[in-house]
């Protein structure tokens, strides 16, 4: 089978504008997104675009496939396009385009940092986790900081998406001397948790399901 790859492409030193650059490929119903940018590629040696694990764990070869981010490695083409089509790909959207696929990911970073993204021992507990408490901060935990949440949802209160992601696993950490007093750090209303919460675990690639903080 084959379909056009249509990807967006830019150079930072020569372009003054992103443009599209179709790419023919051929393809069998077992490959992923990842695969046929790594066969555009070598059609094309100068084409960017990020990827490392291809095992949907690092989070880096997320991009826009279609109408939606998702991580490319964990596409299969034949969920997203047929014989003969064309599928568009993009960098993440609201992410600065640095060169074709590659978003320029530090301020997902410096938001995540604002939301103190690291357990604050309280000093008299004795580090144990009981299996309940394992359960409810087991999904949040499984977050690959990828950007597909932030591509594709409004920011949650004063906390970007993948950030408030963070701060519910912590506040439900029994270790965690903040506890339920970060959801003040995310500024976030009880409105704005119920629809992230609906939201978010058709869109993240992980599946990801919020704790309810104060169970």
């Amino acid at each position: 089978m084959r379909l056009t790859l249509n990807i967006s492409r830019f150079d930072p030193q020569t372009d003054a504008n992103p443009a599209p650059q179709a790419y023919p490929v051929d393809w069998e119903r077992h490959e992923t997104v990842l695969d046929l940018l790594i066969r555009a590629r070598q059609q094309d040696p100068s084409l960017a675009f990020r990827r490392s694990c291809r095992s949907g764990i690092c989070g880096s070869c997320a991009v826009q496939i279609g109408d939606r981010s998702r991580l490319a490695c964990q596409t299969l083409v034949r969920e997203v396009a047929a014989d003969g089509d064309i599928l568009s790909i993009g960098p993440l959207r609201g992410f600065r385009q640095l060169r074709d696929l590659v978003a320029d990911m530090d301020p997902f970073f410096a938001a995540l940092n604002r939301v103190v993204p690291w357990v604050i021992t309280l000093p008299d507990h004795a580090g144990l986790v009981s299996p309940e408490d394992a359960a409810r901060i087991e999904s949040p935990a499984t977050c690959i900081l990828c950007g597909v949440c932030d591509a594709e949802l409004p920011p949650a209160g004063s906390a970007t998406p993948a950030a408030l992601v963070k701060n519910l696993r912590l506040a439900v950490d029994p270790r965690d001397a903040l506890g339920a007093q970060r959801l003040k750090l995310a500024g976030l209303t009880a409105a704005g948790m119920r629809t992230f919460r609906e939201l978010l675990p058709s869109l993240c690639p992980k599946g990801i399901k919020l704790p309810v903080v104060g169970e």
